[in-house]
């Protein structure tokens, strides 16, 4: 199987294995069994009773407008509803999960958890059922440091903030949020864990490779002290941009996903992937199905199936367009300290953020 991995990590090895150690605090053992089975049981087509992780998107919307985004292109603003998942729907999915023993939940995927006002309680509901690992992605732009000591203290433990860039570039691409503002939260977020003697949250920050390619080692040394883990991504085709004949894809690509985790949206439908942003290939809706029943249903059979063939590409949209399977190749070199850390990209794939701008400023607004 050939995967691609688009994240880069800038913190040392020492440093990643604390942020593992403190993200599987308290439940060590299940975590690095957890971590066994993710790797494993995709190299085999293992198919289990139920999926390790499930994605649960609280909110298909955002409040920000960034140019290299999905959410902001029309293909995004016609076929996905902007909607928020009501509570009854968010606690029907985490009463199944936490009898199935899920291990793993992420409350987040396209849109901004925090523009749903249930989000704290979803929280505290998911670790009600039993659920070891709750995580979500923000832009932080809604998350106040009374916020964020709520949210430890409704026991996430995994926190990952999207920043793309430092200073005036962060300014320009997460409009309207301020970089000064995110380094200030960032810096009480510290001191609300240090005030519980938590090591939970851990958090994460992340960006885009085009918005620090000036800055690599300013951008590291600027949040290193204030978060658990810091992250690089290269810039992939959020926007379905790139051509179709000049993408290189692995010959033998079986897609680990079909093998790990499902994905809803705010709406309900339980989707083929987290990477089919624009829900092209619907599974079922919770309203009406288990996440059990889908899961071994005829539809991700079928997936399974032809992608078990290498066919995949070939025969769903979302996977001609997806990162996963394009094969990728060595970029460019960064010094973070006394490191050198290699960053790759996907073949043909521009790592110019400005090939989006003319989709900047598209209104992307709730529909709650």
């Amino acid at each position: 199987m050939s995967t691609n991995k688009d994240q880069i990590h800038f913190s040392s090895k020492l440093e990643s294995l604390y942020f593992h150690f403190n993200r599987g605090k308290n439940n060590l053992f299940a975590y690095f069994l957890n971590r066994v089975k993710w790797h494993l049981y995709p190299k085999f087509n293992y198919i289990s009773k139920f999926p390790e992780h499930v994605d649960m998107e609280l909110s298909s919307a955002c409040n920000m407008r960034c140019p290299m985004c999905y959410t902001i292109t029309e293909n995004y603003i016609k076929n996905v509803k902007r909607t928020n998942m009501t509570l009854q729907r968010i606690e029907k999915v985490l009463k199944e999960c936490g009898e199935k023993n899920l291990y793993s939940l992420r409350l987040s995927w396209r849109g901004e958890l925090t523009l749903n006002q249930s989000w704290i309680e979803a929280i505290k509901m998911a670790k009600k059922y039993g659920i070891k690992e709750v995580s979500t992605l923000t832009n932080a732009l809604l998350l106040t440091p009374d916020k964020f000591e709520q949210m430890l203290k409704a026991g996430l433990d995994w926190l990952t903030i999207s920043v793309d860039g430092t200073g005036e570039k962060y300014n320009e691409i997460r409009a309207p949020a301020k970089f000064d503002d995110l380094i200030d939260k960032l810096k009480k977020f510290k001191e609300i864990k240090k005030k519980y003697n938590s090591v939970k949250p851990v958090i994460k920050v992340q960006t885009i490779w085009p918005a620090i390619k000036d800055n690599p080692e300013e951008y590291f040394s600027t949040f290193r002290p204030l978060v658990d883990q810091v992250t690089c991504n290269q810039l992939v085709d959020y926007l379905a941009q790139d051509d179709p004949n000049k993408m290189v894809h692995a010959p033998k690509f079986n897609c680990h996903v079909l093998y790990q985790r499902l994905t809803i949206g705010a709406d309900g439908r339980i989707l083929l992937c987290y990477n089919d942003e624009f829900d092209k290939h619907i599974l079922g809706h919770v309203d009406e199905d288990s996440l059990e029943n889908v899961w071994h249903g005829k539809k991700m059979s079928e997936a399974r199936a032809v992608h078990k063939k290498n066919k995949g590409i070939e025969v769903y949209e979302a996977c001609k367009k997806c990162f996963l399977p394009r094969e990728h190749e060595s970029f460019t070199t960064v010094n973070i300290g006394k490191r050198k850390i290699p960053i790759d990209k996907l073949i043909a794939r521009s790592q110019d953020v400005s090939i989006s701008k003319k989709y900047k400023g598209r209104e992307n607004s709730s529909n709650k």
